[in-house]
Parts: C-alpha cells; structure tokens; sequence
C-alpha cells in the first residue's frame, strides 16, 4: 500500500513538473515582447515595421496596437500602412501541442498610403511569387476562418509621371477566405461605405498560383456631382468636363484578369443605370435631364442602352431617347439620337456639335417649330464620318434662302445624309401676301454642291392683286397687274433644278388657269371664265389650248413664246358669238344700234412687245347683225344719198386682213343686207385712220322702191347682172371723208366684185399726212 502511493505520488511530481516547464516555455513563447519580435522579423525582409505593444489572451488571441509598416523591398516599395488593432484568433488546441495556429486574422481601421501604384499584372505576380515562397501546403488550418478587414482607408498619391490620378476610398470592409480551406481559391467578399461615394459591395476570386483574380462589384444610388467625379481616375475629369452629369447611378462590374505564363488577359462587362441624372454637353449648350437607362462597357466597346430623359430648348421640354455603340480602340463609333416633339430653331441647330450639319441646315432653310427627330451619326474604320437625319415635320416654319417666300405649317419627312436633303410626299402654307396657299413638295438638295432638284405642287391657289404684289418676281407681278390685271385661281405644278452657278439653272412651271379673269389692253376688255393649262420653263411658254368668255362669246387659243435671247411669240385665237352691241357700248362707246354675233379665227406672231412687231392674218364674220349705224356703212349711204328699206339692215358681214407694220390691211370684206352689198379692201391704222375702197352693189328690185341717184353702172358679176358704184374712204373710222371712184377699164369677165377693187398701193395717210405703205 505505500509502495503504491509513493508511485502515485511521483507521477503527480512528474506531471505538475511537466505543466510547469510546458507553462513556463509557452510564457516564454507568447509573452508580448517575443510575440513583437516575431511579427517583427516576419516582416523585416520587406520593409520597416513597428508595433506599439503586443499581447496574447488565451480565450480573445493575439492582440497587436498601432502597427505601422513601410515597404523598402522591389515589391512593396511606395507601400505603407499604418493598423491601430490587429486581432489573431488562435486554434487553444494548438497551444497543447506547443505551436500557434492562426485560425482567424482581424484587421481593424487600417490605413494604406500607396505612392506608386503598381499595375494589376504586377500585383498578381507578387502575390503568385510570395505564394510560392511561403511553400504553404495545399489544404491548411491555418487562416480557416480567413481574414477580416474592417473601416480600410485607401489613399493612392497621384503620379505626375504616369498620368496617375490621386484617389481616395474610406469605409471598406473585406472578408478573406480560403475555399474549402485551399489557398489556391480565396474568396474575398467586401463592401465599401464611402462617405462621397456611398455604398456598394463587391466578391473577388484570387486564384494565387495562375495568377488570376475574377471581380464583381456591385453600387447603388451613387451620386454624382464634380467632387465623386473627381475621386474616379482618368474618366471622372473627362465626365465633368464634358458632360457635367449630377444624379444618381447604379453600376456594376465583373472584371477577368489572368496572367497565366504572362499572357495578360483581360475582360470585363461594366453596367452603369442611369437613375435621373442631369447632364450638359460642353459643345450643346442645352440642359438633358432626368436620364434613365444603361450604359455597357466591355475591353471592345462602349454602348448607350435605351437612355431615355428630357432635352430643354428654351422654353421647350422634349423626350429624348439615346442609342450607340462606340469602339474604345478606334475611331467607328454609331450613335442614335430620337426625340419626339422636339422644338428647333437657331440656336438648337448652330449648338449641334460634330460636323457643322446644324449651322448649314439653319443656312439653308431656317426651320422653326415642332418636329420629330431621329439623328444618326457614323464613324467608320478611316474616320469617314456619316450623318443621317430623319426629321418629321409637325406644322414647322421654314424660309429656304433659295426660294423668298416662307413656308408655313410645313408637315412632312426630311432625310438628310451627310450634305444631302431629301424630302417627299411634305405640305405646308407658302405665305405670299395675305393669302396662304397649300402647297405639295418633294425633292433633293446638296449642300454642299449646291446641286438641287424641287417639284412643287400648288392645287389652288389665288390670283389676287396682294398675291402678285408679293411673287418673289416683283417685276413679273407689277407687269401682269398694270397690263392684265388677273384675277381667278390656278393650278401650279412646278418642277426646279438648280446649281451653284445660277446660270445653268433649269425649270419647268405648269399652270392650270380655273376660271380666271384678266383686263386687256388700254381699252379695258374684260376676258373671264379662263380655263386652260400654260406650260412655261427657261426657254418657252406654251398653252395647248385656252378658253374664255368675251363680251358673251367664246374665245378660244393657243400660245407658244419663245423667251431665249431673241424673245418670240405666236399663236392663234377662235371667236365665237362675240356680242357685237357690248363691244360698241364699251369700247367705241356708242349708243347706236349696233348688234350682231361676231366669229373669227387669227393666227398671230411678233417679237418683243412693241405693236410694230406684231403681225396676224385671220378671218372674221358677223351674223344675226344690224350694222345700219356703223359710221363707215351710214357714211356711204348718205354719199349715195341713199337709205335702207324700213325693212332692211345690214345683217352680216365677213372679212379677211393681216396685220403688220402696225396696220390692219383688210384684202377682202363684205358687209350685206337682202339687197345691198358693201365690199371693201385697204388699210386701218390702229390709231383709227383708214383707207379704203369701197364697192356698192345693189340688186335690181332695190331701185324700184326710190328714185336712182348717183352715178351706177351695170355689170354682170357673177353672171348676175348688179348696179355698182365705188367710193374711197379716207379719214378716221368715225368720221369717214368718203368720194367716187371711178372704174378702171374692164377686159375681161368679172368673177367676184373683188376684181373691181385695187389690188396694189394699199396706203393710208394719218392726220400728220404721213404715208404708210403695204
């Protein structure tokens, strides 16, 4: 029984003397000064290190205070970090076994300071190189439950050399751990709530021994203003120098990097949500705002996904919607612009930025008002730069510099590429005096070249005095209303081509008259009811057929001008029961008893507008007629000392003439009642002068009713044997000087009464006695 205690009491001795050597060697080996030394000298081979004080709890682990380390070695040079607290958590079983396993490393309010940042290719050779270094077995315990980052503050020192922005970061928090305790997959996970910058979380994968590190980051409702921008290296500046955006964004990022035998591969899918964000392009000096939608960027491409927002023009607010794709390596870039309701003028177009098109639209036609505009720009491989413009008119105003009148209310399409405007199937108002007159447009015009081709089409429009005050032509419009005054409406279909020299300039006008009405000559003769279809271009003016009304007949026509550099004219008019007693009251304004229907057909031509260069022949004649009191007709009867029977008048008449050197030559004229026949051939001045010769025939039963007077001679005319005297008239129409004429010798038989009368010398001598010959 003794002999066994004192066995029992030795291994007691033993196992007390084993806990207090162990206890004593672990206090030796966790007290605070050998835990600094040996931190210390884990980091001495990098760079200069210090740490306040150090303590190890065998329940919290090891605590370090204020450690501060600057890096001197090639791979952390320009590195330092100031760590207020560091908490190791320990494996107690660990201690058993007379080691230290770090099971948990928390790092609290660090304070990285670099100078010189270094590029991410650098940083994962580093961390591969080091990993290799520390021959870390493939599955450990160490680190299980990973390392903890709380509150980390960032500060990257700007680099003059590089280029390299300053950048500040604070309240970053990021978690480390070793995947399925392999330190070949370390996921790190960790979010950043900075005070300008806001919150956003991301996830990285590092993957040591490739190198290659896989990040997704993630931010909500970060706002931007000049002072956020400001923090993001290179494209902060350039977004506010710019664009100067202010709202709020949602981005994320998922970022590939993989240095694997050095091959540097890089991809990355970067989506930034645009949350009412308010912008104002440098070179447009118009305020887009509450923008919403995506913008993408990868390694190849930028691209603008459905932004909608608002552009201001003036007092004018206007849905836009942005499209585009842009090369981050080359010059092709397509952006599409559409925006609804959109009001332009002056200011918006000269303030479009890029090629110039804007100011040479507002050159070209100076459009204001609504319309709805789709802008799209290309830029190819060699910097070929296209632009297409879809503009939708919605009662625009425009006033073309190649056309002087404005056009109002324009509604329609215009497509322009480049220099070159395109429109088809556009109406609008031309504004011309008070009058507004619809008008159909359709055509091509280059700016550049100056090349242009318009068709107009104008269905009804008004001839009025104000109109043709107001036709870009004043000449023209004054010309027409001193000499015609036209009135009426008409139909214009206009068709233009035009070129840089105004010279080769080409058109062709249709007009189609539609009950119009026009004054002629000094005289006054009212011609209305005209209908018809003048064709005009450069060189001529034709009119197929024209019909109108006259003194209650019909006129009827065609005329073909010539307008090249010896202008000409000719053409050819039809009268039909012209009213012979409306003639008389309004032109020669008698109050006699003049009536009848008048018919005729006159072919004419001339050169300029002077009357002597005017010439006709044609053919009229009088029906249903009392021509008794015709000053001509009264005046031989009283020469003759003759009367008509009460029953009788002189009820028609026909005639042949031309015209030309300013003189009516009439070759044959008759004027007949039952029984008296006037025919006469000579001369009328315009200025009413004449000169004629006269033959009287009367039938034998004419002389059986009064006495016989005069001196008459038989013929047989005809094989009808008549009484025929011939006079000469001289003097002015209304006031005829009338004497005999004798009979030249007969030879041979007589077909006509117009063999009696001279054939030559058809002269008249005007109240100046001077000649005109035939």
């Amino acid at each position: 029984m003794k002999r066994n205690l004192i066995i029992i009491l030795i291994i007691i001795g033993f196992i007390t003397g084993g806990i207090a050597l162990g206890y004593i060697g672990i206090k030796r080996t966790t007290s605070d000064e050998a835990i600094k030394n040996r931190l210390l000298r884990m980091v001495r081979d990098f760079g200069e290190a210090k740490i306040d004080h150090a303590h190890m709890d065998f329940l919290e682990g090891i605590i370090i205070d204020n450690f501060s380390f600057t890096g001197t070695s090639a791979d952390v040079q320009g590195k330092s970090v100031r760590i207020p607290k560091i908490v190791l958590k320990h494996d107690p079983q660990s201690l058993m076994k007379g080691r230290i396993n770090i099971s948990n490393a928390i790092i609290i309010a660090p304070e990285l300071t670099i100078e010189k940042p270094s590029d991410i290719w650098s940083l994962l050779n580093v961390i591969k190189a080091n990993f290799s270094k520390a021959e870390m077995p493939v599955y450990t315990d160490a680190l299980r439950h990973g390392i903890e980052i709380r509150d980390l503050k960032i500060h990257i020192n700007e680099d003059t050399q590089t280029n390299s922005p300053e950048i500040k970061l604070s309240g970053i928090n990021i978690t480390f751990s070793p995947y399925a305790g392999s330190f070949k997959d370390i996921h790190i996970n960790g979010s950043i709530d900075d005070e300008l910058l806001g919150n956003y979380l991301f996830t990285m994968r590092l993957h040591p021994g490739v190198p290659s590190l896989d990040v997704e980051a993630h931010a909500k409702n970060l706002a931007l203003d000049e002072t956020v921008l400001a923090r993001f290296p290179y494209i902060g500046k350039m977004l506010w120098d710019n664009y100067k955006p202010v709202g709020k964004i949602n981005v994320s990022c998922i970022a590939r990097f993989n240095n694997q035998d050095n091959q540097k591969k890089m991809d990355y899918d970067i989506n930034v949500g645009l949350n009412g964000i308010r912008a104002m392009y440098e070179d447009w000096p118009f305020l887009i705002y509450d923008l919403h939608g995506d913008i993408e960027i990868n390694p190849a491409k930028l691209y603008l996904k459905g932004i909608v927002g608002y552009i201001r023009s003036g007092d004018h607010s206007s849905q836009a919607e942005f499209r585009g794709e842009f090369s981050l390596h080359g010059s092709q870039k397509t952006f599409v612009m559409t925006i609804p309701n959109l009001f332009v003028n002056q200011e918006f177009l000269e303030n479009i930025p890029g090629s110039g098109i804007g100011k040479q639209i507002w050159s070209k036609i100076r459009p204001n008002g609504l319309v709805d505009l789709t802008l799209q720009y290309n830029e190819g491989e060699h910097q070929n730069r296209y632009n297409f413009l879809v503009v939708d008119c919605k009662g625009l105003e425009i006033n073309p510099a190649d056309f002087p009148l404005p056009i109002l209310y324009l509604n329609g399409q215009f497509k322009i590429c480049n220099n070159i405007i395109l429109f088809k199937n556009t109406s609008g108002f031309i504004q011309c005096g008070d009058q507004s007159i619809f008008t159909e447009m359709n055509g091509v015009y280059d700016m550049k070249s100056e090349r242009k081709i318009f068709n107009l089409h104008v269905p009804n429009v008004f001839i009025t005095k104000t109109f043709l005050k107001n036709l870009p032509n004043k000449e023209i419009g004054e010309k027409l209303l001193t000499t015609l005054n036209p009135r009426g409406k008409a139909d214009v279909i206009a068709h233009f081509q035009g070129f840089k020299d105004e010279k080769d300039n080409d058109y062709s006008i249709e007009i189609n008259l539609k009950d119009c009405d026009i004054t002629v000559s000094k005289y006054k003769i009212p011609v209305w009811g005209i209908e018809g279809r003048l064709d005009l271009n450069k060189k001529r003016l034709v009119s197929e057929r024209i019909s109108a009304r006259c003194y209650g007949g019909n006129l009827e026509g065609q005329l073909f001008v010539n307008r090249d550099t010896n202008p000409s004219y000719e053409g050819e008019l039809t009268l039909s029961r012209i009213n012979i007693e409306e003639v008389a009251h309004h032109i020669i304004q008698t109050e006699k008893l003049w009536s009848g229907l008048l018919y005729g057909r006159i072919a004419y031509k001339g050169r300029s507008t002077d009357i002597k260069d005017f010439s006709a022949h044609g053919q009229i004649n009088v029906t249903d007629g009392s021509l008794s009191d015709v000053p001509i007709i009264l005046n031989v009867f009283n020469f003759l000392s003759l009367s008509l029977p009460k029953k009788e008048t002189f009820h028609s008449a026909q005639a042949t003439f031309m015209i030309k050197n300013s003189l009516i030559h009439v070759d044959s004229s008759k004027v007949s009642s039952e029984s008296v026949e006037l025919n006469g051939r000579g001369d009328i001045n315009f200025n009413g002068d004449l000169r004629l010769n006269v033959v009287a025939g009367f039938d034998k039963n004419f002389f059986s009713e009064i006495p016989l007077v005069g001196k008459l001679f038989d013929f047989v005319v005809g094989g009808v044997r008549r009484q025929l005297t011939m006079v000469e008239i001289k003097g002015n129409f209304f006031k005829p000087e009338i004497h005999s004429v004798p009979f030249k010798p007969i030879t041979r038989s007589i077909k006509n009464v117009f063999d009696l009368l001279p054939k030559d010398e058809h002269d008249i001598t005007t109240g100046t006695g001077e000649k005109h010959k035939k």
